[in-house]
């Protein structure tokens, strides 16, 4: 029985970097929800109530943006209440800081959503 050994590699192997729009979701989600403790808004308790319960009803929906359409059409539409939520949950009034961070990472919720639906897009039109 004869042993072949691996043929050895010349040069450096490029390998395709892992999809990261799932680690930036996911980073966004656990900003929204540092955010009332992080600029000094947490008194507020819609503001508190209102991002734990988006971390836990769109966390695990954000990890899959990449993987399912129909999560990153949630993730979108979860973006644009995050943005949404400081005038709706009444909080809007407790300065800049309280509106800004939310409406920031709400669009960047968006962006993400966008670019994971586009991606999926181009490579099912993309024929094999």
């Amino acid at each position: 029985m004869t042993i072949h050994p691996f043929p050895r590699r010349r040069g450096r192997t490029h390998r395709a970097a892992g999809d990261r729009l799932p680690a930036f979701a996911g980073a966004v989600v656990t900003a929204s929800v540092a955010a009332p403790w992080a600029l000094g808004f947490a008194e507020n308790h819609a503001a508190v109530a209102g991002s734990i319960a988006f971390a836990m009803a769109f966390g695990p929906i954000a990890l899959l943006v990449t993987a399912v359409p129909a999560a990153a059409v949630t993730t979108g539409l979860a973006g644009a209440w995050l943005a949404a939520s400081p005038w709706a949950l009444g909080y809007a009034g407790r300065g800049v800081a309280a509106w800004a961070a939310d409406l920031a990472l709400g669009v960047a919720l968006m962006a993400i959503a966008r670019r994971a639906l586009r991606r999926r897009r181009a490579t099912v039109a993309r024929p094999a």
